[in-house]
């Protein structure tokens, strides 16, 4: 039954295999990015290599745990940056459907002196109530209501395109509802406070099951 399943995946991705390549939804294209058009800060994942690596198996779907972790990833900003606040955003912008893009990952409140993430800091709180990680930085959930889910293109669909952005921010997020609030309301809270943001791309392509 599982071989008939993949199959159809297969079949279906194919047949949406031109659905892909929505930057234009990416969050670098949104309003509070508007006067800052171009990258100026480094973002690497030592790990993986250089920005268009494919990300390892344990990043992905692959994993033992099927979900994958979120790759080291570490930056650079600018000096004369006066930084309050990070945020950090995980966006598969080849997604089979039309004018959408799947976000994996959405991490704000990360203060002006970290420069470097483990997967460990983004795992969920267990004791706050909130939309915490255990670093004390917060999240919004993604379509599976965690903090962070890995690569997982459609079997069939080609090599996917994960794009991990870091945001400097002059000014901290609030929000009334840290525990409800949503991507929506954080591109809204992002006008006028992003001062530095950079990108790295890592690829993924589903095999073929054992």
């Amino acid at each position: 039954m599982s071989a008939i399943i993949n199959y159809l995946i297969f079949a279906l991705s194919k047949l949406l295999y031109r659905i892909r390549g929505h930057d234009s939804r990416q969050i670098i294209n949104s309003a509070a990015f508007k006067e800052h058009p171009e990258a100026n800060m480094i973002l690497e994942s030592p790990e993986c290599g250089h920005s268009g690596s494919p990300l390892l198996p344990d990043h992905t779907c692959l994993a033992e745990d099927k979900v994958g972790k979120l790759p080291e990833l570490r930056w650079q900003a600018p000096l004369d940056l006066d930084v309050k606040q990070y945020a950090l955003i995980c966006e598969d912008l080849d997604v089979p459907i039309p004018f959408c893009i799947i976000t994996h990952g959405l991490f704000y409140g990360i203060p002006p002196t970290v420069r470097r993430v483990f997967h460990d800091d983004i795992e969920q709180d267990k004791n706050s109530t909130g939309c915490l990680t255990i670093s004390g930085w917060g999240f919004v959930p993604n379509i599976m209501g965690k903090p962070y889910i890995g690569a997982a293109a459609p079997l069939g669909h080609g090599v996917h395109r994960y794009v991990y952005t870091i945001i400097a921010l002059n000014e901290p997020l609030h929000f009334d509802r840290p525990d409800k609030v949503s991507k929506a309301q954080i591109k809204k809270a992002l006008i006028g406070k992003v001062i530095g943001w950079g990108q790295w791309v890592g690829h993924f392509e589903r095999p073929w099951p054992r």
